[in-house]
């Protein structure tokens, strides 16, 4: 494996490891107090560290694209309950020209246009994980 492919896998996954560990409750969340659920972020450190970890198979095997794909499912559970239950008090930005109100409604259906281009591509990644070949064992005959 190359050494770049390793160190970019091992720092996604670390950071997923560590969201995951903050939402547990296992890092005190004095310092970094989200505005978001614990299970939000321990979702979206698994997704990360499925990430990190689809690395170390075949680009493009089964086990890969199913990895990735239940990585885009929990993405996509993330954007969905920003998009549906987040508190409008902590969403910022946007256009400085409308009220804040369009602004949260603005923001509200973006993160639900993400979360469903999310699960488009979940779907997609285990559509093609379901009919890509098993891959046969190196010392095999066939």
């Amino acid at each position: 494996m190359d050494t770049k492919k390793l160190v970019t896998a091992g720092a996604v996954a670390c950071i997923g490891a560590a969201l995951v560990l903050l939402g547990a409750d296992f890092i005190p969340q004095r310092v970094f107090k989200p505005h978001v659920p614990s299970w939000v972020l321990v979702v979206l450190g698994l997704g990360l560290i499925l990430v990190g970890v689809s690395v170390f198979f075949r680009i493009g095997s089964p086990i890969a694209t199913r990895l990735i794909g239940v990585s885009l499912f929990l993405m996509a559970m993330a954007f969905i309950w920003v998009a549906f239950f987040s508190d409008p008090r902590y969403m910022s930005g946007g256009l400085p020209f409308l009220p804040d109100d369009y602004n949260v409604l603005l923001g509200r259906t973006v993160f639900g246009l993400f979360a469903l281009f999310f699960l488009w591509l979940g779907v997609s990644a285990m559509r093609h994980a379901k009919h890509q070949p098993e891959e046969a064992a190196d010392d095999s005959d066939i």
